[in-house]
């Protein structure tokens, strides 16, 4: 399998190093220190990669390391002598004292060359190296002084809070009569203000940091979205009129409600002013405060890409304004809210998955300490361990229970109690399977060590004696050292492995909104039993099956299989995975911005053609694999792997298909591997890897393959391979389509389904971007088979738990199911899953539907299910 650039230039760095070292150059040569100087630099640059966790190296970081490694490892055939650095590998074809002769060679006698390998080994390192690269996250400097000269960071500097402060208060003139009289005499009376805590993207025409701000009127009926524009000196021809604004200056605006983003700015020499510029809003608020997090988490469910999301937000937030004047109140799941919006643009019933911060106006402040060197104290930071139960909140998805005590010692360290209690069932949670997690927990356990964010010199000493010596009083200057000192720590292993996981492992990009669902009510007792015997609606199982809505009906099907997983006593948290190999996936297919929730469905990606970060589809075939799956089975998690720019190619890239099977079905945990492609001859890469992934997951992993679409070729290879489940296509009445290759079997049963007919509507999501792409065949059989075999994993993982609710004994069949995940095993089912074809007694037209109707109850569906991969169990037994 193929190993990052990271890895590889790890350990080609410290075998070259070791190589030049040994090449013998004198002190009196002029290539000596240059030599010498990319020696200890390679040697640095490999233990420095080996000790960074993946998080913390960018793209720009894997860039270097990918040419310095091919500068180390490329043999250019057309300079003489060859590059000598090929032959610092083990295998190289040369004994190591011809290594050794030809570094030294390079050194003498290329010396433009070398010196190009030196300043990127400069670079590289300099980037390595560089610890605070929180730094290069921040504003600009000149847009985040403060008042006093100092900077802090924060997108809402204290000139920026106090204008706000003085601007949101309210001119009662403004609003006529529609004021009591009792208001009119608050002087104090201000406009709630919320802050939105996600990143928001830059604009085109501006050099700057969007931070979005929604100010209401007193009854909170209006929400008036401004957008505050934090400037590197940049002139808009927008900004030719500019209204400063002073007290009151959001009244009028409010009255009108326009309808309308608006635009701020902040000058120095004038405060805030309204900019003559207007977009059309993203979002409507609803009326009221929203919801808080406590009742997020409580009453909505959240998906492990949406705990990762949100925690990133809120801890960068958090980090932006540490040491700000939105930090006078504490953060907490009650006071982070989040805002339905009017309208709901194809998400009624959920609820964006944004938060926001209500400004403090007006509120003493009362922050959370920095530090405390009490006496006693398990846990000197107080704001590090407030964002600290806020990403554990989000991590288990519900609220944190604090103690109450009178004595504030005994309460701060009772709750690190809970709290590192509470770490351990955060660290036992599977979050479906989510493979990264570790580095959620990683994140959320070291903002519980209080030592972490303290200086070694301003740990507490004990004397000889064993007395604590009393720590002394801070200057001004000590304090604003170890306020940086906690946000450099707490952005390096708090924000930057969050930041990886959301938009390197979830693809999260700044600007995706996301929406939740509520949680269905539990039932209890009888009720549950009850719930569980109901009979299935009508609707679903129509007595006039309608063939040309066959995708309909696996969409309910499907629906209905993940309200059952949640009836289920012990629901499964892991989802099922499908890895889909092909031409790659592209996130610009508009039905993706209309239904930014989709993208949920990739869980990770890797691209074996250019070996970028993120994976794209030029061709848009595997685009369209993919989105069959995520509509055949919705609740899957859908693994992208691009192993061609497009199907031409496919002839070439045999070796990187033989790589992606191995990453889907080892580090990728694969329940599905789909290959809607196929060769006329065996390879032996291909088969050798998919044999390895078998003996390695012992059976327990489905491939599919496409049979072919060529009636005078025979069955495609993989498909023809023994542990392959081999794909035709059907129209949707389950006639086999006369384009199927000619099976090569002899005997065993011929499966297909749904390969024709597909619906306009989403042929329509392709037609401008990919046209004609949605062609029918067995590439579209093979995708909607990969989707129907993991809605039945998803089923199958319910059923024993669904028995058990409805007093059926559900031992007797669990074993069984469990042969549903080998290739034997879903082939048996999947030839239940239809009729039987009298005319052609091998073929057989996988329709779920058919099964589903005729089999109208779980009990009926499980024996269904355990009586087709009896054979299969009888003949391989479940260990």
């Amino acid at each position: 399998m193929d190993e990052d650039p990271c890895s590889l230039l790890a350990a080609q760095a410290a075998s070259t190093s070791g190589v030049i070292f040994r090449a013998g150059l004198k002190p009196r040569e002029a290539s000596y220190h240059l030599a010498y100087d990319v020696a200890t630099k390679l040697h640095l640059i490999s233990g420095y990669i080996g000790s960074l966790p993946p998080y913390w190296i960018g793209p720009d970081v894997e860039q270097l390391c990918r040419a310095l490694l091919r500068d180390l490892t490329t043999e250019r055939l057309d300079k003489a002598p060859a590059n000598p650095f090929l032959f610092a590998f083990p295998f190289g074809r040369n004994s190591a004292a011809d290594r050794v002769a030809r570094v030294a060679t390079f050194f003498r006698t290329r010396t433009d060359e070398a010196g190009r390998l030196q300043a990127t080994c400069d670079e590289l390192l300099a980037r390595l190296t560089n610890e605070d690269d929180a730094e290069g996250q921040r504003l600009p400097d000149s847009v985040l002084q403060r008042r006093d000269g100092t900077d802090d960071s924060a997108h809402i500097h204290d000139g920026i809070y106090e204008a706000l402060e003085m601007i949101t208060k309210c001119d009662l003139e403004s609003h006529g009569d529609g004021i009591p009289a009792n208001d009119r005499s608050a002087r104090d009376l201000r406009h709630p203000a919320k802050l939105c805590l996600h990143e928001s993207c830059q604009t085109d025409s501006y050099a700057s940091f969007n931070v979005r701000i929604f100010v209401s009127g007193m009854n909170m009926n209006i929400w008036q979205e401004f957008c505050l524009r934090a400037h590197q000196q940049v002139q808009s021809a927008t900004e030719d009129y500019q209204k400063p604004l002073s007290r009151g200056g959001f009244c009028r605006t409010l009255e009108r409600d326009i309808t309308a983003r608006l635009f701020l700015s902040f000058k120095d020499d004038c405060g805030l002013v309204l900019l003559n510029d207007a977009e059309v809003p993203r979002q409507i608020l609803e009326s009221g405060n929203g919801e808080s997090l406590a009742s997020v988490l409580h009453n909505y469910e959240l998906t492990p890409r949406d705990k990762v999301v949100l925690a990133y937000a809120v801890a960068r937030a958090y980090w932006q304004y540490y040491d700000s004047n939105l930090m006078r109140t504490k953060w907490t799941s009650e006071s982070i809210r989040f805002m339905h919006e009017k309208g709901g643009r194809g998400h009624e019933g959920q609820l964006p998955l944004c938060a926001y911060l209500s400004f403090p106006f007006g509120v003493p402040s009362n922050p959370s300490d920095d530090v405390l060197y009490e006496d006693m104290l398990s846990h000197r930071c107080p704001r590090i361990f407030d964002i600290a139960v806020l990403l554990l909140e989000i991590g288990l998805g519900k609220p944190f229970r604090s103690a109450n005590k009178q004595d504030p010692v005994a309460q701060a360290n009772f709750n690190h109690k809970i709290a590192t209690d509470q770490l351990l069932e955060l660290h036992k949670a599977s979050w479906d399977g989510f493979t990264n997690k570790p580095y959620f927990d990683g994140a959320v356990k070291f903002c519980f060590n209080g030592e972490n964010f303290i200086p070694t010199s301003k740990q507490p000493r004990t004397s000889r004696q064993g007395v604590v010596v009393p720590t002394p009083p801070m200057t001004a200057s000590e304090r604003q050292e170890g306020i940086r000192f906690r946000r450099r720590a707490f952005y390096k292993n708090v924000v930057r492995p969050l930041e990886w996981l959301a938009k390197t492992g979830f693809m999260s990009q700044t600007g995706d909104m996301t929406y939740v669902s509520k949680k269905q009510k539990p039932l209890d007792g009888l009720a549950l039993a009850d719930a569980a015997r109901l009979p299935e609606p009508e609707a679903l199982f129509h007595s006039a099956i309608v063939p040309k809505m066959w995708l309909d009906d696996l969409k309910k099907i499907s629906r209905q299989v993940e309200q059952k997983r949640r009836l289920a006593k012990d629901p499964v948290t892991r989802r099922i995975r499908v890895a889909i190999l092909d031409t790659g996936f592209n996130r610009g297919l508009p039905v993706f911005e209309q239904k930014t929730s989709l993208l949920g469905c990739i869980a990770e990606e890797k691209d074996f053609v250019d070996g970028a970060p993120t994976v794209k589809d030029e061709f848009g075939h595997g685009t369209f694999m993919a989105r069959l799956v995520m509509e055949c089975a919705p609740g899957a998690e859908i693994l992208v792997a691009r192993v061609a720019r497009n199907t031409k190619e496919l002839g070439e890239s045999k070796d990187r298909i033989r790589q992606a099977i191995l990453w889907a079905g080892q580090p990728g945990k694969a329940d599905i591997i789909s290959m809607s492609f196929g060769f006329p001859t065996e390879d032996e890469g291909i088969r050798e890897a998919i044999e390895m992934v078998q003996r390695e997951r012992k059976e327990k992993i489905i491939f599919l393959a496409s049979a072919g679409n060529s009636s005078s070729d025979d069955e495609s290879f993989p498909a023809r391979h023994p542990s392959v489940i081999s794909v035709y296509a059907t129209n949707c009445h389950g006639t086999f389509l006369e384009s199927n290759s000619e099976s090569t079997s002899r005997g065993a049963s011929i499966i297909g389904t749904f390969g024709d007919n597909i619906p306009d509507s989403m042929c329509d999501e392709f037609s401008t971007v990919h046209p004609g792409i949605c062609k029918p065949g067995s590439s579209v059989a093979t995708a909607v088979m990969a989707g129907i075999g993991a809605t039945m994993l998803a089923y199958a993982t319910a059923l024993p738990s669904l028995l058990g609710l409805q007093g059926r004994p559900a031992n007797a069949c669990s074993r069984v199911l469990g042969r549903l995940w080998t290739a034997q095993g879903m082939e048996a089912l999947l030839y239940r899953l239809g009729p039987e074809n009298k005319d052609f007694r091998r073929r057989r037209a996988v329709k779920p539907m058919w099964f589903w109707k005729n089999r109208p109850d779980d009990m009926k569906r499980c024996w269904g299910i355990c009586e087709a991969v009896s054979d299969v169990e009888s003949r391989s037994p479940t260990s």
